[in-house]
């Protein structure tokens, strides 16, 4: 969910895949008065809105439960895909689906070294990087 806000005639928008950078603190303020008031009940909202501190707390809580449930989203497997996700499998299901360019490289590199043949060096390669092979 983005939030846009209007600071001095400019409109600043705010996601949960937007990177932390270049707002000022009064930019902040109404960005996180705005995920606030969004997410958060009128009656809790006007009670805190008058305390940046407590506000920044509810926007801090709504940003991170966004982020969380934005980077589920990219996960390429459905089962991760969904709110309730314990984070440390998130993590296990990124870190296993990323592929480090160093160890990569050693990887294959060891592939191609103990492969006798073409066909060989095939195999291992598909088996490596789970490839299947299309019935047709």
């Amino acid at each position: 969910m983005n939030y846009e806000v209007q600071i001095d005639g400019e409109t600043i928008v705010y996601g949960p895949l937007i990177k932390r950078s270049r707002f000022s603190d009064e930019q902040w303020s109404a960005i996180n008065h705005a995920m606030a008031k969004r997410n958060f009940s009128a009656s809790e909202y006007e009670k805190y809105k008058k305390d940046e501190f407590v506000i920044g707390l509810m926007a801090d809580r709504t940003d991170l439960a966004e982020r969380y449930e934005a980077l589920l989203e990219l996960l390429p497997q459905s089962a991760y895909s969904k709110a309730g996700t314990h984070p440390e499998w998130v993590a296990d299901a990124v870190e296993h689906n990323i592929l480090i360019k160093g160890i990569t490289q050693d990887d294959v590199k060891m592939l191609i070294e103990g492969s006798d043949d073409m066909r060989e060096l095939i195999r291992s390669l598909e088996e490596y990087f789970h490839i299947e092979e299309e019935e047709g």
